[in-house]
């Protein structure tokens, strides 16, 4: 099998829509009421520390290692993550671009976990091909993080071969 280079060109990104059960929103408020913050940087705060929580090893199906290795069929260890955002998205999960009447559009900026090849090794220490998250793979965990985050959607992608378009001296 042929192997990427460690680069951080290749990448899954697993965005997550707001909260879905109304206890967890409820508590999302009065966290962020607590912290002087908006709801959005409260379940910001609340997906970033969940994926905390799963980056560290457990003895059962709940790391992002343990996760990706049953959806992969071979041992997996996710060394990092980063939490982006993504401001292309409606609350409802639809993207803003397409919805056409602009009172529609209920601006949501949507937490990003974003795992490089680089950080998703295989038994080797080598990177495992981002192509192996095929469209079957990336809904079965589009289903497992809606649960996980109790989100009311959840979107999950990839990238790969991404080249810059380098520019040109002027």
């Amino acid at each position: 099998m042929q192997y990427q280079d460690k680069s951080n060109k290749d990448h899954l990104d697993i965005i997550i829509g707001p909260p879905g059960q109304e206890k967890l929103i409820d508590s999302l408020y009065l966290c962020a009421e607590k912290h002087n913050m908006c709801i959005d940087e409260a379940w910001s705060k609340h997906v970033e520390n969940k994926a905390d929580n799963l980056m560290k090893p457990f003895l059962s199906f709940d790391s992002f290692s343990d996760i990706f290795t049953v959806f992969l069929g071979e041992d997996i260890y996710v060394q990092d993550y980063f939490l982006s955002h993504y401001n292309a998205f409606s609350s409802n999960g639809m993207l803003m671009a397409r919805i056409k009447n602009p009172d529609d559009r209920n601006k949501y900026k949507a937490p990003a976990l974003n795992f490089q090849t680089k950080n998703l090794i295989d038994v080797n220490g080598n990177p495992i091909n981002i192509r192996r998250f095929d469209s079957v793979r990336r809904k079965q965990i589009q289903d497992l993080f809606m649960l996980i985050f109790n989100a009311s959607w959840v979107y999950v992608t990839i990238s790969y071969d991404y080249m810059p378009i380098k520019k040109e001296a002027v």
